[in-house]
């Protein structure tokens, strides 16, 4: 075999030891390390969690987490990562659909299931587990919790702030401050349950937060909808 052959072969072998981002076995491995983090972090916290540590949780080696992480920060960060996809997936979804087919007639309901699925997504475990996380971490991480403020709570707001004044334009509610108008049916569906679990560590059943959105809404419309 020539030199050049040779020299192609070793490229050859070479690129196809290099595991591709999408080849299941790194996607196995990079959740079974962010599993791994985000269960140590929340236990004990950034600084007293280790690579060492997020390894053997994971049942892989140190030198396979820093192969898929660089370095903790990277993967303190990967995990509020997450979670600010699924709000901003919400937000988006909320741009889309909140006032496609609403009427006078469907508005209560409307807003009902907005309610529960605002609530539900709030107050989920992860969401609290990492607000509670974010808060320890202040100081290590001072700009992750304003990120994870504009693109999390902040964007739904501006969802729900958008789609309030459209409904204001229409005549099927009296709005006058769109953004303050969200803030207050945010609070009223969600804001007790998320208070009491971010401080007490208590998360409502689903029936519970549903009932407790359903009512904030009962709220929200005495004050915002229109008198006919």
């Amino acid at each position: 075999m020539s030199a050049i052959s040779k020299g192609r072969v070793r490229r050859t072998r070479s690129r196809a030891a290099v595991p591709r981002s999408d080849d299941p076995r790194v996607v196995r491995s990079r959740a079974a390390v962010v599993d791994a983090a985000r269960t140590l972090f929340l236990r004990h916290g950034y600084a007293g969690t280790t690579m060492e540590e997020i390894a053997a949780a994971a049942g892989l080696t140190k030198r396979t987490v820093y192969n898929n992480y660089g370095d903790k920060d990277a993967l303190f960060r990967q995990i509020v990562a997450d979670v600010l996809a699924y709000a901003e997936a919400f937000a988006r979804g909320l741009h889309e659909e909140f006032t496609v087919g609403v009427t006078a007639t469907n508005l209560r309901a409307t807003l009902d299931d907005l309610a529960r699925r605002l609530a539900l997504g709030i107050v989920r475990p992860e969401v609290i587990a990492l607000r509670r996380l974010l808060i320890r971490e202040a100081r290590a991480f001072p700009s992750l919790g304003a990120e994870y403020f504009d693109r999390a709570p902040g964007q739904v707001l501006d969802a729900l702030a958008s789609g309030f004044a459209q409904l204001g334009r229409r005549g099927l509610l009296r709005i006058g401050n769109p953004r303050r108008t969200a803030a207050q049916f945010a609070y009223l569906v969600a804001g007790e349950p998320l208070d009491r679990a971010m401080l007490v560590g208590t998360i409502p059943s689903k029936a519970a937060i549903i009932a407790g959105a359903r009512d904030g809404v009962e709220t929200f419309v005495a004050r915002y909808g229109e008198k006919r």
